[in-house]
């Protein structure tokens, strides 16, 4: 657990669903840098800002639900600026335009792609740079949420859909 969803936990425990001010954070938070912590904290979406320097914790099921609900848009794969093709269950839901849906469940949402293997490292860059959750083809790994399946060819055969 990282040190800021520890310190939402503890703050939930101590205010709930009071207001509070920057100085009543720093008396029962003793911090140097109190207005940073805040700032921290407001931009990760642990706390609200209710009016100048008023704030309060980010109710427990609001807070998830919005991490449930963070997914990245249809387009961002067009920004990385290099070829690729859907393929497997995703290619199969477009060319049935969504009628037939498969290869997901309610908490994994895989899109999966082709890439040209020696694009592989700059889709890897590309994935970390965006905070997109990716994984390569057959990889181990504890999925959740939306996640780019890479599945690294030699060439891509695309093939356009409705332009």
């Amino acid at each position: 657990m990282d040190r800021y969803t520890e310190l939402y936990a503890w703050m939930w425990k101590v205010f709930e669903r009071e207001e509070f001010s920057l100085d009543r954070f720093r008396s029962v938070f003793p911090t140097s840098q109190a207005a940073k912590v805040i700032h921290d904290l407001a931009k990760k979406g642990y706390i609200k800002r209710v009016k100048r320097g008023v704030y309060k914790v980010t109710e427990p099921e609001e807070f998830i639900r919005k991490i449930s609900e963070q997914e990245p848009q249809d387009g961002i794969l067009d920004e990385s600026g290099m070829d690729y093709a859907f393929c497997e269950s995703t290619a199969v839901t477009i060319w049935t335009d969504g009628y037939y849906w498969t290869g997901f469940t309610k908490g994994f949402r895989p899109v999966h792609i082709a890439v040209k293997k020696k694009d592989l490292n700059s889709w890897k860059k590309f994935f970390r740079k965006k905070g997109l959750k990716y994984a390569l083809e057959g990889e181990s790994k504890t999925l959740y949420g939306k996640v780019y399946i890479l599945h690294p060819r030699k060439s891509l055969q695309v093939v356009l859909k409705d332009g």
